[in-house]
């Protein structure tokens, strides 16, 4: 929807969703099957949750209406059915990690508006060289590290007419049948670097943030911007690694040695940017400023000399970083005539739907806890305590890696967060392990256009058969499924302190 002000023209809607009433009647089925499938000696309010969970799931999923919509029921629902109040039910919608997001969402904004990020990627590509596999390599990196700070749809706008430039050199050199590989391998590249980088950062993509906020609220653990970092840099770089292997030496091996003109072709799209200018320069500086606060600070102020003398330090927190370099944008100002770094009318681009599914899934996953049904659902899997605890996760990995590749990935976190997390408590495995399984299976998306928006960017170019998606998706999704079980035997338990 394009919003105005005033009263100039009314709004209008740019997005027509379908009616989908198979998937409408679905979810209440869903819901109200298991109501009544469920044991009265269940708590009423309980049953009632989990119904409306199973709603909400199915909705979500099917995308029945629009995602955001769905994740308004609570503020409906549990005050209408005695569950929670109206302001119990809203207070998770203004969590710290909604304004976080946000906080992040803006500065990543900031960046956009004076193409910070493409001088970035075009700076990457040119240094890592030419030959086909360093330009893949070099579009990958420089994709990956953007999309730890910017949206992924907004890296991929970004970043794949880059690679079509590059693919449109080929062409007109007329490389043969290696043209189609090349293509392949450096949209795939883009592609699936924008989804492994996501995974490296809090506010890479919505659910690592989803994750740190369900960890905080229902088992006590808070994870810090730098933390994570210390766990999802090592983990998607290996990623990243992989995937360049997999798509220049396995499936798409281009046997071009150069590519005539393409150092040049780089080097005139950074001249035409010109010299860094003053606005990148100050949106730099307010960006490297946020990014050590968020991984230095509360390293700092862990030093018992530094507690003694600046206490106040610990009371810096990720959210607060986040907005004031967000406000910061704002006040800080830009040449004459354009304002400041960051105007009001770029909040357009933030996506509030996405705030909104947060607060529709830590509301859900409250009350899972506040009715007894994790517990219960803990108590009904207990039998299973047998099983090897990695077989099981590698049994969840599997199912929402296969899941995501149809559903939004936000949505599939939202909906399986309080449901795993209640049996991980049941098998007696650690929650923190079986929420980081889910946290990255969903960002394992490789086979599909659908998947993510980066994928979908991709395909639309029209010099990516779907095929060749599906070849390599493959090879990406069992190897997600490999990095993320290593991952919780090596890095996981030594950053978390944390283990079987």
């Amino acid at each position: 929807m394009t919003q105005t002000t005033g009263t100039a023209a009314p709004a209008t809607y740019t997005e027509v969703t379908a009616f989908k009433p198979i998937s409408l009647a679905l979810g209440l089925l869903v819901g109200l099957g298991t109501y009544f499938l469920l044991p009265e000696s269940l708590a009423i309010e309980a049953r009632i949750v989990a119904a409306i969970a199973m709603l909400m799931a199915t909705w979500w999923m099917t995308e029945a209406i629009p995602i955001p919509a769905t994740s308004l029921l609570p503020l409906v629902l549990f005050p209408f059915f005695d569950i929670a109040s109206v302001g119990a039910s809203a207070s998770p919608y203004a969590h710290s990690i909604v304004f976080l997001v946000l906080g992040g969402v803006l500065l990543g904004l900031a960046t956009q508006r004076w193409n910070l990020h493409r001088r970035f990627a075009l700076m990457t590509v040119l240094t890592v060289g030419t030959r086909p596999a360093q330009i893949v390599f070099g579009l990958m990196f420089a994709s990956w590290f953007i999309t730890m700070w910017v949206s992924n749809t907004a890296t991929a706008v970004i970043m794949v007419p880059i690679g079509g430039s590059i693919i449109a050199l080929v062409k007109s050199l007329g490389n043969g049948e290696d043209t189609p590989k090349f293509s392949a391998a450096v949209l795939l590249g883009i592609a699936y670097a924008i989804t492994i980088g996501s995974m490296a950062t809090l506010i890479g993509q919505p659910p690592m943030a989803l994750m740190r906020a369900y960890m905080e609220n229902t088992h006590g653990l808070s994870i810090g911007f730098g933390h994570w970092m210390l766990m999802g840099v090592p983990f998607s770089f290996t990623m990243l690694m992989l995937a360049w292997v997999v798509l220049n030496k396995l499936v798409f091996r281009a046997e071009v040695d150069d590519i005539r003109g393409g150092r040049e072709l780089i080097e005139s799209e950074l001249k035409a940017m010109g010299r860094l200018s003053p606005e990148e320069r100050r949106v730099l500086m307010v960006f490297a400023g946020a990014v050590f606060f968020w991984v230095c600070v509360p390293l700092i102020a862990r030093i018992p000399a530094v507690q003694a003398a600046l206490p106040w330090l610990s009371n810096i927190n990720d959210t607060s970083i986040a907005i004031l370099a967000a406000i910061l944008m704002f006040v800080i100002p830009a040449s004459k005539g354009q304002g400041a770094l960051l105007e009001w009318s770029a909040t357009r681009d933030v996506p509030w739907g996405v705030l909104i599914l947060f607060g529709g899934g830590l509301t859900l996953s409250a009350q899972f806890t506040a009715t007894g049904l994790s517990a219960w659902i803990g108590e009904s899997v207990s039998g299973l305590a047998g099983l090897p605890p990695i077989l099981v996760l590698a049994i969840t990995a599997i199912v929402i890696i296969l899941l995501t590749e149809l559903t939004s990935n936000t949505a599939t976190a939202a909906a399986f967060f309080p449901i795993m997390g209640a049996i991980a408590v049941g098998l007696g495995i650690e929650p923190f392990l079986m929420t980081i399984v889910v946290t990255f299976a969903v960002s394992c998306a490789f086979m599909l256009p659908v998947a993510t928006p980066s994928n979908a960017v991709a395909f639309a170019t029209g010099d990516l058969p779907i095929q060749n998606m599906i070849r390599a998706g493959i090879w990406l999704n069992l190897i997600g499924l490999l990095v993320i079980i290593v991952a919780l035997y090596t890095i996981v338990p030594l950053v978390f302190d944390v283990a079987f």
